[in-house]
């Protein structure tokens, strides 16, 4: 008899936890499939990349001069520039330091630059605007909480309306007087902001690190609209910004879902996902999607962990075409090309409207230590790519050859891409130094 009650409480033991018991009980909601394709979890090949046909030349935009940098990736859109600078990229030029990076402290967003004035968020907390005409710090302010300042992974900035949005790792959104950091409005949301902020429409778009999307007024803080996903446990540090071009609102989630939203109101016009929900509940593999999504014309493009590049409709969430390429870096998009870096240390020179592959430039192991250290989003300067990282090193590549022109030394590892300003380019490193490329 003892025997058979013991199988008869394993039995339910094993019902219960294969079912789901919440949501079979009734205690949670029942999650309903997003509408859109779902797409398997693959491995990347690049052998199989290169064998894609090949359906037109590299097409560059011509070069623009930029007289600030205001958001990270230079806009709501992330669409890249082919930026004009007067620079060999030979020599690094110390301009400003603020706090390095620590074990437990990573700065994940680039500085801005408005009005001659450097704005940057170090690992230690601090928001500080450097004159680079009098060489000097105006202000510093710390955004740390405090008995818990140890912990600074992240948050970021953005520059709209006289006004420095700050994203805190700490879980508030503040806006700042740009001439002496005096706080306008904060926000306390008690959840983590690992993200730099977009600003579109005089709208304030932040991402926490739950799977929450919070939309406020650029000029009084007031929450406007708001949108949630589903939350992930398994997601890296890394988070996306927000992509936001004319009336559609891009938002994607640690969890693989993604979302065109009304810029408006945050109604859902599309939805789509990476991988399918039951994927999702069963296994602890990293679905983040961690690049930020980029926007031209009517064309978006995502790229995940989980080894897939998408390309949709901006307006409809339909799918143009998907490619096998992993990535956790923001792509450069310009003209008619994609310019990724995927988890194979390679960099792929995609065609936009197909996903076709022109090139693929394999970087060698000693240019990165075995792979040790990572290789950060691509940059077009003077029609060249710039890419940064690996050993502490800098590669000029020609985007219609694929073919490494020259590497150079950094001082440090470096933190963010570069960032073009009046024809200057500057780079943050992990120490917290800024420099100028000269």
């Amino acid at each position: 008899m003892t025997k058979i009650n013991n199988y008869i409480y394993l039995s339910i033991v094993f019902f219960l936890f294969s079912c789901g018991t919440g949501e079979y009980f009734g205690f949670e909601e029942k999650k309903i499939k997003l509408k859109g394709k779902r797409v398997a979890l693959l491995k990347e090949d690049s052998k199989a990349i290169l064998n894609s046909k090949i359906i037109s030349e590299t097409k560059l935009e011509g070069k623009k001069e930029v007289l600030s940098w205001e958001q990270s990736h230079n806009g709501p859109s992330h669409l890249s520039i082919n930026f004009i600078a007067e620079s060999n990229f030979v020599k690094f030029k110390y301009i400003t330091s603020g706090s390095g990076e620590k074990k437990s402290s990573r700065i994940l967003s680039q500085p801005l630059i408005f009005n001659n004035f450097i704005y940057y968020l170090d690992a230690a907390a601090n928001v500080i605007a450097f004159n680079l005409e009098k060489k000097k710090n105006i202000w510093k302010k710390n955004i740390s909480k405090k008995n818990d300042n140890n912990h600074n992974l992240g948050g970021g900035l953005a520059i709209g309306n006289n006004k420095l949005i700050v994203n805190s790792p700490y879980g508030e959104i503040l806006a700042l007087n740009l001439n002496n950091g005096e706080v306008l409005w904060k926000k306390s949301i008690d959840i983590p902001i690992r993200s730099a902020p977009t600003i579109s429409d005089d709208k304030v778009f932040s991402l926490t690190v739950e799977n929450r999307l919070l939309v406020h007024s650029l000029d009084s803080g007031e929450l406007l609209w708001e949108h949630e996903g589903l939350f992930n446990n398994t997601t890296l540090i890394n988070s996306p910004k927000i992509a936001v071009d004319q009336n559609i609102v891009v938002v994607p989630y640690s969890n693989g879902d993604f979302f065109g939203l009304s810029l408006t109101n945050g109604k859902v016009i599309w939805s789509n996902s990476f991988i399918d929900i039951e994927v999702k509940e069963t296994t602890n593999v990293f679905t983040d999607i961690d690049a930020n999504p980029v926007i031209k014309n009517d064309i978006l493009v995502l790229s995940s962990s989980i080894g897939q590049t998408i390309s949709v409709n901006k307006k409809t969430g339909s799918q143009f075409w998907i490619k096998n390429i992993y990535s956790d870096q923001t792509p450069a998009i310009n003209g008619n090309s994609i310019f990724i870096i995927n988890n194979n240390e390679e960099i792929i020179n995609l065609d936009l409207l197909n996903g076709s592959t022109r090139w693929v430039l394999e970087l060698s192991q000693d240019l990165s230590k075995n792979n040790k250290n990572i290789w950060l989003a691509p940059v077009l300067i003077n029609d060249k790519l710039i890419v940064i990282g690996g050993d502490k090193k800098m590669l000029i590549i020609d985007p219609f050859k694929g073919k490494i022109e020259k590497i150079t030394n950094l001082p440090n590892l470096p933190s963010t891409s570069p960032f073009v300003v009046n024809s200057n380019v500057y780079l943050m490193f992990k120490n917290g130094d800024i420099a100028k490329i000269e």
